[in-house]
């Protein structure tokens, strides 16, 4: 019998039950997503073999910058400062603003930066039919025709403030964060908090390993600051389920 792919769903997840959450509250929690050995071979992959760059967006650079692994080993550690003193800058201001490692899938995948990493084989995975069809179902947004992904690091410092996730222009659906974060522990942050409108926690999910989180598009959230002395980092692929 051959392997599983690296996002084989598992056959026990309870499809309704995920439905009727999202319906409901707009959000949903699904643990033991995965077959075990995907998560594992996963986990693998990130822990090992994917070369993260940064996003960040602060101060000067409002609306996000991807910047490479390349570009990240020709930074000073002045410039490398610069990006954080900036984002965390916005943040404090009250501005929308990011800072973690990422990886991205699709602009990796189309311009093939490593040719044959296994991640282009996840990107594939996540566009195939039968997943594409897993998130029209629970999300009840038959309009779903794919999917975009990217491979994040929350370490030490990072965060990303409140938002909604919602951009006309890109039709997203269902956003979803894949945790692959083993052993976490409550005091480490790195939390993604469901928010209402007063600014109350609504829900917190701390990161854990094989763990996937759904949530409709427009939702308020963020992902709180991982604590400096988080010993490893937050690992995740997150993205959206997109009509366009």
């Amino acid at each position: 019998m051959s392997a599983p792919g690296l996002f084989a769903l598992s056959p026990a997840i309870d499809r309704e039950a995920v439905r009727h959450a999202l319906a409901t509250r707009r959000f949903a929690q699904i643990e033991n997503v995965l077959e075990p050995q995907a998560a594992e071979a996963l986990w693998q992959v990130l822990r090992h073999q994917t070369p993260f760059g940064l996003a960040w967006a602060g101060d000067g650079q409002p609306s996000g910058q991807h910047v490479s692994p390349e570009q990240m080993r020709q930074f000073s550690p002045a410039q490398k400062a610069a990006m954080g003193n900036s984002a965390a800058s916005a943040a404090g201001g009250g501005r929308f603003a990011f800072l973690y490692g990422q990886y991205p899938l699709v602009e990796s995948y189309k311009q093939q930066w490593h040719p044959g990493h296994p991640l282009y084989q996840l990107l594939e995975e996540i566009n195939a039919p039968e997943s594409i069809e897993f998130a029209r179902t629970v999300s009840g947004h038959g309009d779903i025709i794919r999917a975009d992904a990217q491979a994040t690091l929350y370490a030490g410092g990072h965060f990303l403030t409140e938002h909604d996730d919602l951009v006309e222009s890109e039709g997203r659906r269902l956003a979803y964060v894949l945790n692959l974060a083993r052993d976490w522990r409550p005091d480490w942050g790195g939390y993604l908090n469901i928010l209402d409108d007063a600014g109350n926690i609504v829900a917190g999910f701390m990161p854990r390993f094989n763990c996937l989180n759904l949530f409709t598009v427009p939702l308020r959230h963020n992902v709180s600051l991982v604590a400096p002395f988080a010993p490893v980092g937050r690992l995740a692929i997150t993205g959206w389920f997109r009509n366009r």
